[in-house]
């Protein structure tokens, strides 16, 4: 297996290694990182599912993605990663609830409808974390008002929350 270089991409530095014709991208955390991984995922209560959909076609930013995702999962036996690299099958992307690719689906007994879009590295990364918790200890982290403004709703409701750094 030979290895390249490492190169700073974001947060996190990673090297593409070359196995069997198939380029395999895997992150080297940071400190800081890994110990945001480590708190964000310490005691989780319920398990949590993260299905990651993902071009058949992987680009270097997908192959970032996947290897920060996989190493979030190595890191919690409460944690599964299901990688679906499929063509787009829109007929299968509607029944899930996804817009685009690439996305990550998180579920925890039952699914919530949360799909993440971009990748959950840099600034990102923290947000990522509190998402899988909040799935997993099955709360909202709504006040109480909010929640009982969602209890009124009578018909479905697509509400996108966009995370940027200030």
């Amino acid at each position: 297996m030979a290895l390249l270089k490492p190169r700073c991409f974001e947060f996190f530095r990673f090297r593409l290694a070359t196995c069997r014709r198939v380029t395999y991208a895997r992150p080297m955390l940071t400190d800081l990182q890994r110990l945001a991984i480590e708190d964000g995922l310490r005691d989780l209560t319920h398990p949590v599912t993260l299905l990651y959909y993902t071009p058949d076609v992987a680009s270097a930013a997908t192959l970032l993605e996947r290897a920060l995702l996989e190493e979030i999962a190595r890191r919690s036996d409460r944690v599964r990663l299901h990688v679906l690299a499929d063509r787009w099958d829109s007929a299968r992307e509607d029944l899930v609830g996804i817009a685009r690719t690439p996305a990550i689906v998180v579920k925890g007994e039952r699914d919530h409808g949360i799909r993440y879009y971009g990748s959950p590295d840099g600034y990102e990364l923290e947000t990522f974390l509190a998402v899988v918790r909040a799935v997993s200890d099955e709360r909202s982290g709504l006040a109480e008002g909010s929640r009982a403004m969602v209890a009124r709703l009578v018909a479905p409701l697509h509400l996108e929350a966009l995370v940027a750094p200030t």
